[in-house]
């Protein structure tokens, strides 16, 4: 698997590498955002989410478990790491669109079997406060 690494030093720096991201999606893309609390999940979120022209304040939906946003490509972020149950994700429809333009933010992806086809982002927070950010190549 062919992955690139990338490094930030604030969140400024995290949303814009997002915003660069998101600028490259095409549409139909599942994206898992992999990391500990803190590690810059949610503010690559909000880049991403710039970029496909979502106004407005993105948030983790981490009580809801999922937020949809219209956009230039629809947006449905979400967040698992309050998930209890695999079934909940069927309640809220959890990848079940067939819209091939919609976009999936999905953090605490590691909390569900990669999808196929899906990108990887793992993010980590480095010795003095660097974000290390690994973006994978979509599964096969």
């Amino acid at each position: 698997m062919t992955s690139t690494v990338y490094r930030t030093a604030s969140a400024a720096e995290t949303q814009e590498l997002g915003r660069r991201f998101g600028a490259s999606l095409q549409g139909g893309e599942v994206v898992l955002l992999c990391g500990d609390l803190g590690a810059g999940k949610t503010q690559f979120a909000k880049g991403v989410a710039a970029a496909l022209g979502v106004g407005g304040e993105v948030v983790s939906p981490t009580f809801t478990l999922a937020a949809r946003y219209e956009a230039r490509l629809p947006l449905v972020h979400y967040d698992l790491y309050r998930l209890r149950d695999v079934r909940e994700l069927r309640e809220i429809g959890f990848l079940e669109s067939d819209d091939a333009t919609e976009v999936a933010l999905v953090e605490w992806g590691d909390r569900i079997a990669r999808p196929r086809g899906a990108i990887g982002i793992r993010f980590e927070v480095e010795p003095g406060g660097t974000r290390r950010i690994e973006i994978e190549e979509p599964s096969p």
